[in-house]
């Protein structure tokens, strides 16, 4: 944990150069915090680069919230014209002392319900969805019940999510397993499997064809432990998506990697989606 710390500080300097570049250097890309909170005081905070235009981004960053890599494709992406939401928290966003099955099920409704919130700031033009790691899984259920967007690009992300829970070595995770293990007496990942998967309704994977209407890409990580190698390509064989990159690494490699050599075709592959949308 300390080395990707490290690692992270010292890429983090890369920012200024990967945020000063682009085709349009004079647009204005600032940060600007918004809350916007629904009428059942349903809440989003979200961090918004640029003014209303006809391409628009979402962002859904990994564990651990927004980060400069979520900077730096935001970004990218308005010098290129979009106008870019980074979803930062919302409402209830996590349990950390429940251990119920339901738990999950609450935590991707609350997600979606953030996605549509922040949709309601967009009022025309084309609507593109980039995820990573757990804004991948949240990315994946909104490929198939989100109708307005039209292209989403996720990195390091698979389905079923139970599967995924079940098998991640994730902290969190495996500290999840363990608690229910004493709590529900599970003997094995195939009992805790077959009491938590029909808990989760919003399965990417059962979700009806939603998907097939969006232009689809995905990053799969090959050594991936966290979000399973083995769950990504479910996830890829039952999508079929336009644009598909291996990357040989771990988790957090294939993130870092991903960033540093293929920001320009993941901006390329939504550029091309919202020429044909």
């Amino acid at each position: 944990m300390k080395l990707k710390i490290v690692i992270l500080l010292s890429l983090s300097s890369l920012l200024i150069y990967c945020t000063s570049t682009g085709s349009n250097a004079n647009r204005d890309c600032h940060e600007v915090a918004q809350h916007l909170e629904s009428p059942d005081k349903f809440s989003v905070d979200v961090s918004r680069y640029g003014t209303a235009s006809d391409k628009n981004l979402l962002l859904m960053p990994p564990t651990g919230g927004e980060n400069f890599i979520d900077r730096s494709y935001a970004s990218k992406f308005c010098k290129a014209g979009y106008q870019v939401f980074i979803l930062k928290n919302w409402t209830n966003q996590t349990e950390e002392k429940s251990i119920d099955l339901g738990l999950h099920q609450r935590f991707y409704e609350r997600s979606e319900k953030a996605i549509t919130l922040v949709l309601g700031e967009v009022k025309q033009g084309f609507i593109g969805l980039l995820g990573t790691s757990v804004g991948a899984l949240h990315s994946a259920v909104a490929a198939s019940l989100q109708d307005r967007i039209s292209a989403v690009f996720i990195i390091a992300g698979g389905a079923p999510l139970a599967e995924v829970i079940v098998n991640s070595d994730q902290e969190a995770m495996t500290t999840l397993a363990e608690n229910r293990r004493k709590a529900f007496g599970f003997k094995s990942k195939a009992e805790y499997l077959a009491a938590l998967a029909p808990m989760i309704k919003l399965e990417p994977m059962k979700l009806g064809e939603g998907f097939k209407t969006k232009k689809l890409g995905m990053i799969v990580a090959l050594e991936d432990t966290t979000v399973p190698t083995q769950m990504q390509k479910n996830l890829m064989n039952y999508w079929q998506p336009q644009l598909i990159i291996e990357k040989h690494n771990g988790h957090f490699w294939a993130i870092i990697n991903s960033w540093l050599h293929n920001a320009d075709e993941i901006l390329d592959f939504f550029e091309t989606a919202f020429k044909h949308s």
